[in-house]
């Protein structure tokens, strides 16, 4: 009897044991089987997430605007400016720059999306280089842009640098890269500048403008002109005001179609050139001190931009314009 008892709870024991090893292989097996579905869960919101970002939308004749920009940039440029200023180098950049943004702008053309509404915020900067590169050249024979297109003084503008050489080359490297990604179906060699194609290059490009500053060494409102005959876009203060109020706010259409650093920095360094452009009217409210608060906040934001791009301090001083811009609102409706 106590041998049948010893061998019975021998059994037990033993079957206790391999039960218990199966458990713990069983829960192990478990254990790996989560691991590995997390792993692949997390695989797949990453690739999601990405899949979001790349994925973008665009008028028809965006791809066609495109191969005439590409047209433009490497052909010979119909505008007998042109030889008027003996072939200047940096002048036939700055015409055929202006030749694409009018381009774009008869033909209506838009592109949005998170990746893209960034390599289009990257051309936007390349182009406003181009521009503000043009003014520097001729600033000296008219602070206000009197010369920039003044062929009869080419021989006093000052030579094209190497900047605008290189913003010049940046651009045909990203229409190229715009034309594979949209026209191409991403395939063909690229030169790697487009978050569309998750490009490699895009932060070297970016140091274009990130490297100097705005040249001021005293903001005043006045300081930022359109030009002699330059005008905004807007046709009175409380329509500027407004429309930057609606695209400012967190939530807007605006920033639904790139990332708030981008889409913030295009507002505040526009609203410098407007809020000098209606200079007038806001004397005349009795509001020059918070539209010069705003605009001063807008210069260190781009001065920050220009050098190392601090987001921390970016996010600091984007929450004061936003205080300044929601002040001169209230101030309004008073």
């Amino acid at each position: 009897m106590r041998k049948l008892l010893k061998i019975s709870i021998s059994v037990i024991m033993i079957s206790g044991l391999l039960v218990g090893c199966g458990n713990s292989e069983t829960n192990e097996n478990k254990e790996e089987v989560k691991s590995k579905s997390a792993m692949k869960e997390q695989e797949v919101g990453a690739e999601q997430e990405n899949q979001a970002l790349l994925e973008w939308e665009s008028s028809e004749n965006f791809g066609e605007w495109i191969t005439k920009s590409i047209e433009i940039l490497e052909g010979n440029l119909d505008d007998p400016r042109i030889e008027q200023s003996g072939n200047d180098e940096g002048f036939t950049y700055y015409l055929k720059i202006e030749e694409i943004a009018n381009l774009r702008d008869e033909m209506e053309v838009w592109a949005e999306g998170k990746a893209m509404g960034e390599d289009m915020s990257n051309l936007f900067m390349l182009n406003s280089l181009i521009n503000h590169l043009q003014f520097s050249r001729t600033a000296h024979l008219g602070n206000n842009g009197e010369a920039i297109e003044a062929v009869e003084l080419v021989e006093q503008w000052k030579p094209t640098d190497v900047e605008m050489r290189k913003a010049y080359e940046y651009t045909v490297q990203l229409f190229h890269d715009l034309d594979i990604a949209v026209n191409h179906d991403g395939k063909g060699e690229v030169y790697g500048v487009t978050h569309t194609l998750n490009g490699d290059k895009v932060s070297e490009m970016t140091k274009i403008w990130k490297g100097g500053g705005i040249p001021a060494s005293k903001l005043e409102i006045g300081l930022f002109t359109y030009g002699e005959d330059g005008s905004s876009g807007y046709d009175s203060l409380e329509s500027f005001i407004r429309d930057l109020s609606d695209k400012w706010a967190h939530d807007s259409h605006f920033r639904e179609n790139q990332m708030d650093y981008s889409a913030e920095m295009q507002l505040v360094e526009q609203s410098l050139y407007d809020i000098a452009y209606f200079e007038n009217e806001i004397n005349e409210l009795g509001l020059s001190e918070l539209f010069g608060d705003l605009q001063q906040t807008a210069f260190e934001m781009v001065v920050n931009d220009n050098k190392e791009g601090d987001t921390e301090l970016h996010d600091k001083l984007a929450a004061k314009y936003g205080t300044y811009l929601q002040a001169i609102i209230d101030e309004a409706r008073k």
